[in-house]
């Protein structure tokens, strides 16, 4: 005996045609194949819905692809926290070391302006010195060319007072003589200069 829907047991067996469902329709054609062409469906119609989904076991179509891409959405969101975990280290290093770095150069720059100032201040006290220096050699020079002109005049003074002393008349004449030229010499250089 055969189910309606189900192959029959003998392929040799036939179906008898049927005839139309209606009056005035034609006949149903006859499908090619082992399978009888019947009424009903080839499947037992129930009242519960049609089954649907993968069958058990079975992985249904396009989840390992969904998988995958679940995986590598992952993957990348924890590659993002990473890179911006290392960033934000990595910014806050380079912020310190900023700070670092311009708190040293404000330093060096105090230092060097503390340090141009000293220079500054030296170079004004070496100038007010070489000046000092420079007066005190002009006037070095001044003394030690009035002492060289009125050296010979004090000479013939010290002649004359020895002359004194020793009651000789014609030395004394002699050396007042020669130290009022001397002198006179002395005076006029003394004062030209």
């Amino acid at each position: 005996m055969t189910h309606p829907g189900y192959q029959p047991e003998d392929p040799q067996q036939q179906y008898p045609p049927q005839s139309p469902a209606y009056p005035g329709y034609p006949p149903q054609p006859q499908p090619t194949g082992s399978w009888p062409s019947t009424s009903t469906p080839p499947y037992a119609i129930s009242g519960a819905p049609q089954a649907t989904g993968v069958p058990y076991g079975q992985q249904p179509a396009g989840r390992s692809s969904m998988l995958v891409a679940v995986v590598a959405a992952v993957a990348l969101f924890l590659l993002a926290g990473v890179m911006t975990g290392l960033y934000v280290a990595k910014s806050s290093q380079l912020g310190d070391t900023r700070d670092t770095l311009n708190s040293q150069v404000s330093d060096r720059d105090d230092t060097i302006k503390a340090n141009n100032d000293k220079i500054t201040k030296l170079e004004a006290d070496l100038k007010t010195a070489t000046d000092d220096l420079a007066k005190n050699k002009e006037s070095l020079d001044k003394v030690t060319k009035e002492r060289d002109v009125l050296l010979p005049c004090m000479r013939r003074f010290t002649e004359a007072v020895d002359a004194a002393d020793a009651d000789n008349d014609a030395a004394l004449s002699t050396a007042l003589r020669q130290a009022t030229t001397a002198c006179e010499k002395a005076r006029t250089e003394v004062e030209d200069s």
